[in-house]
């Protein structure tokens, strides 16, 4: 095995066009040939070629050059064994384009891609992240023609409305060919059994799943995901990826058999002492991720997507299991130090989700320059929202975007990614409408899903017309979007959360596709105000000086005694003074009745840009008063106009 690992780097896995034709390798460990098929398109039934194919001297590779291949054709791999039986056909795990045609896996034969758009490169200090999935964005949304609806040729048609809502990078849902049929559960309703819809048991690495696109071919996926991409960039929008290298799609004991099974199990995965799968990504199988092919592998993913294809950066599912050893412990030196240090990697956005299926949790523990996501901020932000209590001085940290520890000093407040909703959970209507989950649709027993959501219904659960409570889930809403755009760190918003999408309760709707994950772009026009307030708050944090600037200010806590700020226990008000070159006095009071504040006492007049107890309007005013009543259940902010100004710099 040492020589084969030796070879690693030296291979260039997968289908290579050259001058003298088209290299096709691939390793396998255990085969004593290879056989390749070349099919003249995706359909033929007859090889135009075949060739036995074997092994590279000293290694577990297997390479043959073919001078009358075109691109277009497709090729299938098979194993032969000493019998000469051959097995089923193998996804090539480096093509770049798969079809499963009549019960095998056919893989397309591509050229090298180049992005054509330069990247937006937007600094994190104003990046602001929007989370979708691209078939519920707009599958049912009726200015867009029909047979485009939850394609990236339906996306294209949103990017105004994501380029005016004011959000400057997409983090899309895995796109990669996925196996759907991983759910054993059938719907309560209609018996069907039920499939993976998020996309997160990746099969091909290289290769965009056809559900996305309007012609349903390998080629016509990859061609419209690159004009997606070309058409954000031109309008400065960033395209990240979730991506999932902690796991495959062919699951454990009893799963799918694709590729990895076939070539090199033992390689390609985890085992336990017992010889059975090691599942530390709750999905049957996990990668093993320090093994120099498996690494390579995800690497060259990597740089694909990035290099050829131009996408920006990449979220990286259950990350602390790309840097864990071969029993799920942390390393100090793992994949993710490469990823890091890599020269073309290393410059684009890189996002961890610190946490594992079996219980490890890692965040704080990412080298630079990734950037970690903030279950602390999330469930914190939510906790004071709702209405617990001794969490004031935890909302201070998360305000500052310091909740985090991060072993890496170098890393800032920036390499903070802060959500209060994500695609696991309510949404942030949910948030505020239920007090418990309500799973049923998914087919078991309403058992799945986080059972600690920290929400509030507000008297209510689920959908109400009472007036009053509307009113308030409203002013909540305001108050989570409030805390979250304007404290430090790098925001990061769920698909319709700005219009007050609802899933009527289901914070785990990975196996749903209709009415309930569909985004239903009705709510935009009925929820103007919201929609509208979250522009307003997106485009006050772009313009202050404060998010660009934050090592030239400094940040005091007060309560509502200026200089006397209360961290006790039963404390449910936060006030925060913000000194430089703009001064700013950021007010939240959660306590059940309207508390007097007092203001810091500066020559001049106090501007309130923000208060979230008005409904319907931002209602901006001068304040000119050394106090200021805050309304239960609500959000100032403040910005200082000085003596000599006539009037405060004013957001539209």
């Amino acid at each position: 095995m040492e020589s084969s690992e030796m070879m690693v780097a030296r291979e260039k896995l997968g289908c290579c066009i050259s001058s003298k034709g088209v290299y096709f390798t691939i390793f396998a460990k255990q085969a004593y040939a290879m056989v390749l098929e070349i099919y003249q398109s995706a359909h033929q039934m007859t090889p135009i070629m075949k060739h036995i194919v074997k092994r590279t001297p000293g290694s577990d590779y297997f390479k043959v050059c073919l001078p009358n291949v075109t691109v277009g054709m497709y090729y299938v791999w098979r194993i032969m064994h000493q019998d000469y039986s051959y097995s089923p056909a193998i996804m090539d795990p480096y093509a770049k384009g798969v079809l499963y045609f009549q019960g095998e896996w056919r893989n397309l034969v591509m050229g090298h891609q180049y992005y054509k758009s330069s990247k937006p490169q937007i600094p994190w200090k104003e990046t602001i992240i929007y989370e979708l999935h691209v078939g519920h964005f707009t599958k049912i949304d009726e200015s867009i023609p029909e047979e485009e609806r939850g394609t990236f040729k339906g996306l294209i048609r949103k990017i105004p409305y994501l380029k005016d809502l004011g959000v400057t990078t997409l983090e899309m849902l895995p796109i990669f060919k996925w196996y759907a049929q991983t759910v054993k559960n059938r719907s309560p309703y209609t018996g069907e059994l039920l499939e993976d819809v998020w996309g997160y048991n990746t099969l091909a690495f290289f290769a965009i799943d056809e559900r996305y696109s309007v012609k349903k071919t390998s080629e016509a996926s990859l061609l419209e995901f690159k004009e997606f991409v070309e058409t954000a960039h031109q309008v400065g929008l960033e395209v990240i990826l979730d991506v999932v290298y902690n796991h495959s799609g062919e699951g454990g004991d009893g799963g799918v058999m694709v590729h990895f099974k076939y070539l090199a199990p033992d390689i390609y995965y985890k085992y336990s002492e017992h010889g059975n799968y090691l599942n530390c990504s709750g999905t049957g199988n996990t990668l093993n991720t320090n093994h120099p092919l498996v690494k390579n592998l995800i690497k060259d993913s990597l740089t694909y997507w990035a290099s050829e294809i131009g996408v920006d950066g990449f979220r990286f599912d259950l990350a602390s299991i790309l840097g864990q050893d071969e029993r799920g412990r942390w390393l100090k030196e793992s994949l993710l130090n490469e990823i890091a240090s890599d020269p073309i990697l290393s410059k684009v956005k890189l996002i961890t989700e610190g946490w594992d299926a079996k219980g490890s949790y890692d965040v704080g523990r990412m080298p630079a320059p990734f950037c970690e996501w903030s279950d602390y901020f999330r469930d914190t932000i939510r906790k004071f929202v709702k209405g617990d209590q001794g969490i004031v001085p935890s909302v201070s940290d998360c305000m500052m975007g310091k909740e985090i520890y991060f072993t890496d000093s170098s890393k800032g407040s920036d390499q903070t990614i802060h959500f209060i909703a994500a695609h696991d959970g309510f949404t942030m209507w949910d948030m505020v409408s239920y007090n418990q989950k309500h799973n049923e649709a998914n087919g078991e027993g309403n058992r799945d899903g986080h059972n600690a959501n920290y929400s509030y219904n507000w008297g209510v659960e689920g959908d109400t017309e009472d007036k009053g409570i509307l009113q308030s889930r409203c002013r909540a809403m305001r108050n989570l979007l409030s805390l979250l755009l304007l404290s430090k760190g790098t925001p990061m918003l769920l698909m319709g959360d700005e219009f007050a999408r609802t899933q009527n309760g289901n914070n785990n709707a990975f196996c749903q596709d209709n009415e309930l994950v569909w985004v239903d772009w009705k709510k935009a026009t009925q929820n103007t105000s919201l929609l509208s307030f979250t522009k307003i708050l997106i485009g006050l944090r772009k313009s202050l000086d404060y998010f660009k600037n934050e090592e030239e200010y400094t940040i005091s806590w007060h309560g509502v005694h200026y200089k006397q700020p209360d961290w006790s226990y039963y404390s449910r008000s936060i006030a925060c003074f913000i000194e430089g070159k703009e001064s700013l006095f950021f007010i939240a009071n959660n306590y059940y009745e309207p508390l007097i504040f007092e203001l810091p006492p500066l020559e001049g007049k106090w501007h309130c840009l923000v208060n979230t107890a008005y409904l319907d309007e931002l209602r901006e005013e001068t304040v000119q008063e050394e106090s200021y009543e805050v309304k239960a259940y609500s959000v100032c902010l403040f910005k200082h106009v000085p003596a000599n100004h006539e009037s405060a710099e004013i957001i539209k």
